[in-house]
């Protein structure tokens, strides 16, 4: 299967969005007063860059072995992401749903946007993006379950 994406800046761009939306948005209620170490707050945002800037310098290619299996479950994830953040704004925004488990995942606000990323790095044929995927991924999801 043919079917090149001239750019992989689609992924952040999807993972963005509901992170964009939410600044838009009046805020209803704060967050955890935990508080995350600073070396763990720097690695976390250090991956955030680096998943953000990696894709826009590769393009998505299905020429790879098992390119529907990692679509399917890029979508899957995807799906899952999107419909905890919708779980998030009809549920008034509380700061209880950022975190609470949706199917049985816990934490997929950080999860599902973690699958996404290693499976794009996969489409994209991309170590740099699987590399910085997995640094980014442990990294939020450990912020994530700090705050809980």
């Amino acid at each position: 299967m043919h079917i090149p994406i001239k750019s992989g800046a689609i992924i952040p761009v999807l993972i963005m969005l509901p992170n964009i939306i939410w600044l838009l948005l009046p805020h209803t209620s704060t967050s955890s007063n935990a508080t995350v170490p600073l070396a763990l707050n720097i690695a976390e945002n250090a991956g955030r860059v680096a998943i953000i800037v990696i894709p826009f310098f590769y393009s998505l290619s299905f020429d790879k072995r098992f390119p529907v299996f990692a679509l399917v479950i890029a979508c899957l994830a995807l799906a899952l992401y999107y419909g905890a953040w919708i779980r998030y704004f009809a549920g008034g925004q509380s700061a209880a749903l950022m975190s609470a488990s949706l199917i049985g995942i816990p934490l997929p606000m950080a999860i599902a946007p973690t699958v996404l990323l290693v499976f794009s790095a996969y489409l994209m044929g991309s170590w740099p993006l699987l590399a910085a995927s997995i640094w980014f991924g442990v990294a939020h999801i450990w912020v994530s379950a700090l705050t809980l």
